[in-house]
């Protein structure tokens, strides 16, 4: 396993790391005890001793995870394990990264029968029930431990591994996230004071995360005063640790970046709404949302926002605002007007999705990769890499939206208009004529109602202002038939192009500057 560790900076200058291969020594565990110890005299670490089979991580804020180690059927795996998580507590890796390979690792050893030659095809077969994310970080999560652990079939399985399918992270269906971004904005409008202020967090969540891509720890630390004026223009402090590159391949990382007047006047709205004696450093904190929620124990600090806590405070508004009942909530599903349960796609959105949409959002708007990586907190440009593909599935879905469900072509507009369907343009020629429409200008199959080219998109079949009214009725069907696959076929050669660029821009990270080779078949 091998683990990188920034030791000190030398006149601000120069950052020295070291790159540590850890292999596990079987036959001396005492470095893996002096781990122990030193974590346990921090407060990182809580239990009795080695040998105990449950311990308890906590970090700077006071949030505790739980390691309980129910593998006696495999001891020497389960010393290991124990082992490889000392080295990754001592490395101060966050506790949810460190139980989330607990609980991976664990689940590898049952399910292989610890590991064995003969149920790599098991190992499989249960890797592929899980999500195209969650078995991204099961696969990666089993051959780090193999690794350290330098197992016998250790290759067995890592080529196992390598030819499953490894995508990107799982989001919700494109037409779930319209649907809550209106929903969010119908509340921020209609809901009580009460509501308001019990949810404010959700509403800021939704309006910051959405535009600037930030992790959700980001924004649970938002400092009191974490916007500003200046000049007529607005600004959002990020809490970031990453500031300045420390090599020549790496980017300088901005925590301070401009806000519309929009967000900054909703942030100075919220803060009307708490007390003074609740207002501390943080712009959100346990103690403000305590007097909306009551806690059976409290164990982390009450002056901070934790990030479970904002996931726990987004299901809450799923289930007391939108409406879902206890068994739609566990489940996480729809039903239809028969209350038949509905389970095609992920009908919910997480705290950490809106980095992803955000970011996606950025990259399909042409915004460069340079500028997307200082909003993102990311040092290096490689990292887009793994964004690139949600455009696709961005693109996919837009398509299967606007050609079946809704046209949205104004933010403010209600999901409720505009619908847009074969059907109805078909139905509509049956009902009006061409004269009912005096402005109106011949385009193909029918025509444009109002002659309003000011504001044309060019595809006359997505357009509200488009009457259907073909000559040849056979061919014109066929045509408007065929607009969801054209749409397709046109956004996904923009894409290509647009993919094309990225990959062949140049960048001076010293200058912050860029320039694009464009390869060109003659």
């Amino acid at each position: 396993m091998i683990i990188q560790k920034k030791v000190k900076e030398l006149n601000g200058a120069l950052s020295i790391q070291i790159t540590e291969n850890h292999k596990f020594d079987r036959n001396d565990i005492s470095k893996y005890l002096s781990m122990l110890e030193t974590n346990k005299d921090q407060g990182i670490l809580l239990t009795d001793s080695f040998e105990s089979d449950y311990w308890c991580i906590v970090d700077f804020t006071g949030m505790r995870r739980y390691l309980k180690f129910d593998i006696d059927l495999y001891p020497e795996l389960k010393v290991a394990l124990k082992c490889f998580l000392l080295i990754l507590i001592d490395t101060k890796f966050s506790i949810n990264h460190i139980q989330a390979i607990h609980t991976n690792v664990k689940q590898a050893i049952v399910v292989s029968g610890g590991f064995k030659k003969t149920n790599v095809d098991a190992y499989e077969e249960y890797a592929m029930t899980k999500t195209m994310n969650s078995r991204y970080r099961f696969n990666d999560f089993t051959s780090r431990f193999l690794s350290f652990i330098e197992h016998t079939y250790r290759d067995l399985y890592d080529l196992k591994i390598k030819n499953m399918d490894s995508k990107n992270r799982d989001l919700p269906n494109y037409e779930v996230i319209i649907d809550f971004h209106y929903f969010m904005m119908e509340f921020e409008n209609r809901a009580t004071t009460l509501q308001k202020s019990k949810y404010f967090p959700i509403i800021l969540w939704w309006k910051i995360t959405g535009i600037i891509p930030m992790r959700p720890k980001e924004f649970c630390l938002l400092e009191w005063d974490c916007c500003y004026e200046e000049d007529g223009y607005y600004f959002l402090k990020v809490p970031r640790s990453k500031q300045e590159a420390k090599s020549y391949s790496e980017i300088s990382v901005t925590n301070v970046i401009r806000i519309n007047k929009n967000i900054y006047d909703t942030i100075q709205e919220y803060k009307q709404t708490v007390p003074p004696e609740l207002i501390g450093n943080y712009l959100f904190s346990f103690k403000i949302q305590s007097r909306f929620f009551q806690a059976d124990s409290i164990t982390k600090r009450e002056d901070m926002y934790h990030p479970d806590t904002l996931y726990w405070h987004l299901m809450s508004f799923y289930k007391e605002i939108i409406g879902w009942n206890n068994t739609d909530f566990y489940r996480f599903v729809k039903r239809n007007e028969k209350g038949e349960i509905i389970k095609i796609f992920r009908n919910y959105i997480t705290p950490a999705d809106t980095r992803h949409f955000s970011m996606c959002n950025m990259m399909l708007q042409g915004v460069n990769p340079l500028t997307i990586a200082k909003m993102a907190g990311h040092t290096r440009l490689g990292t887009q890499r793994n964004y690139w593909g949600h455009l696709e599935y961005f693109v996919e879905s837009y398509v299967y939206i606007i050609s079946t469900k809704a046209r949205i072509h104004r933010l403010e507009k209600s999901l409720g208009e505009g619908i847009f369907g074969v059907k109805d343009k078909i139905n509509e020629s049956r009902i009006y004529k061409p004269e009912d429409f005096p402005l109106r200008k011949e385009v193909k199959n029918g025509y444009c109602k109002y002659g309003a080219f000011d504001n044309c998109t060019g595809e006359c079949r997505f357009c509200d202002d488009f009457f259907y009214y073909p000559k040849n009725p056979d061919e014109g069907l066929k045509w408007l038939l065929s607009g969801s696959d054209h749409l397709e076929q046109q956004l996904e050669t923009e894409l290509k192009s647009l993919l094309n660029l990225y990959k062949n821009m140049k960048f001076n990270f010293a200058t912050e500057s860029y320039s694009m080779w464009i390869y060109v078949n003659i």
